[in-house]
C-alpha cells in the first residue's frame, strides 16, 4: 500500500519514541545545518554519536529521512567506519593504538592485558556495558607510545599494570 513520503509509519515512530526528544531536536538542527553540503552525512553522524554515544536505529532513520538519503547508504556509512558505533552504548571507550610505532613500543602487551582484564576482544563491549574496547590505527601520540585513550582522554606512560588499574577504576 503506497504512502505519502512524509507520512511516518508506526514502526518508524516507535524508533523515534525510544530516543530522548531533546536529543532528537538537536539532531534535527544538525541535519538542517548540514543538509545539501558535501560532508553532510559525516558531520551529522558525528553529531548523532555525540548526542547518543552510539548510533541507534532511530537516529539512523532520522538522518536518512532528514538528508533524503537511502537508509542502506546511511547504515552502510555507519558500519563502514570504526569510530561509529551501531551495537549499543558503553559507558567508557578504551582505545589502544596498534600502528607500527606503538606496536614496537609495547602495544601487543597492552592489548593482551586489556583482553584479559576485560574478558573481551577488541571491537567488543563488556556484558555490563561498562567498557568498549578498540584497537585503532593511530591516536596521534606516536612520540609517547604505546598510545592509549580512555573516553578520548590520552593516557601517558601506560604499562600493562597501569592499564589494568585504569580499567578497574572505570565506573
Amino acid at each position: 500500500m503506497p504512502f505519502d513520503k512524509d507520512e511516518i509509519l508506526p514502526a518508524v515512530q516507535a524508533l523515534y519514541d525510544a530516543l530522548d526528544p531533546h536529543k532528537l531536536k538537536d539532531l534535527d538542527h544538525a541535519i538542517a545545518r548540514w543538509k545539501g553540503k558535501p560532508t553532510a552525512l559525516l558531520q551529522v553522524m558525528h553529531v548523532a554519536q555525540e548526542l547518543f554515544t552510539w548510533l541507534p536505529e532511530g537516529a539512523l532513520e532520522r538522518i536518512s529521512r532528514g538528508l533524503d538519503l537511502p537508509r542502506a547508504q546511511v547504515y552502510g556509512f555507519a558500519t563502514f567506519y570504526d569510530h561509529f558505533y551501531t551495537d549499543g552504548p558503553a559507558r567508557n571507550t578504551l582505545r589502544i593504538c596498534q600502528s607500527i610505532s606503538c606496536y614496537l613500543r609495547g602495544a601487543p602487551d597492552l592489548i593482551a592485558a586489556a583482553r584479559k582484564e576485560l574478558g573481551i576482544k577488541p571491537g567488543e563491549i563488556t556484558q555490563d556495558g561498562r567498557v568498549r574496547f578498540e584497537c585503532v590505527s593511530c591516536l596521534g601520540q606516536c612520540d609517547g607510545g604505546p598510545s592509549v585513550s580512555i573516553n578520548d582522554e590520552p593516557q601517558h606512560e601506560v604499562t600493562p599494570d597501569k592499564l589494568r588499574k585504569l580499567i578497574r577504576d572505570l565506573k
